[in-house]
């Protein structure tokens, strides 16, 4: 976990959560086929070992699934819409980039989350009403969405919570930067988004 005022690189971290991510399913993938190989090769199969393996199999792949639930995110931008796809069964976000009023960021390092706040649902299931207990889960999200509802009293908004894909959400968040230019930014979204890119200018000053 990267503490504040640490400095990272993150197209440097971005390349070792991908070797990493890779090094770890080649591995559990290996010892997935290994088990059943050394318990016939023992020549001491019997229910109890077999049993046993079965659990441990399930163990492992469901350590990978949960990995790669974890790893995954996929986005793209068409200029009008950003596509942001989540999570092992790929839960799929379209948001209308000028329809997105606020985004804040909660947490650092690969673990932090991105949360937008958008005036359209856009038919997605996964975007919930703006209610009491989001506020009470994130107070100083309020704080900002008051700002922004006083221009707009009327307005019903929305929110859903980005938190898969490691430090490939900073990338994500770059992105939206681009393409919600009406949109309010955190200040901390902000410093993620400045440390982004100025390791993409300025890479040499990261090392």
């Amino acid at each position: 976990m990267i503490v504040k005022g640490e400095i990272m690189n993150i197209n440097k971290a971005i390349r070792k959560q991908k070797r990493t991510y890779k090094r770890f399913m080649l591995s559990m993938c290996f010892i997935f086929v290994l088990l059943p190989i050394i318990l016939m090769a023992s020549k001491t199969i019997n229910m109890f070992f077999i049993v046993y393996l079965v659990c441990i199999e399930f163990m492992i792949t469901a350590v990978l699934l949960l990995r790669f639930n974890e790893e995954y995110i996929d986005f793209k931008w068409d200029g009008y819409h950003i596509s942001i796809w989540c999570g092992i069964t790929k839960v799929k976000f379209i948001i209308t980039c000028k329809k997105v009023d606020l985004v804040y960021t909660n947490g650092n390092g690969r673990d932090f989350k991105i949360i937008i706040v958008t005036k359209s649902r856009f038919k997605n299931k996964k975007i919930y009403p703006v209610d009491i207990n989001f506020f009470t889960k994130y107070p100083y999200v309020a704080q900002m969405y008051t700002k922004i509802k006083i221009r707009d009293p009327e307005q019903t908004y929305f929110y859903f919570i980005i938190n898969y894909g490691g430090f490939r959400k900073y990338v994500l968040l770059n992105e939206l930067y681009k393409g919600c230019e009406k949109a309010v930014f955190s200040d901390d979204a902000i410093d993620k988004i400045k440390e982004y890119r100025d390791c993409c200018i300025n890479p040499h000053v990261y090392k």
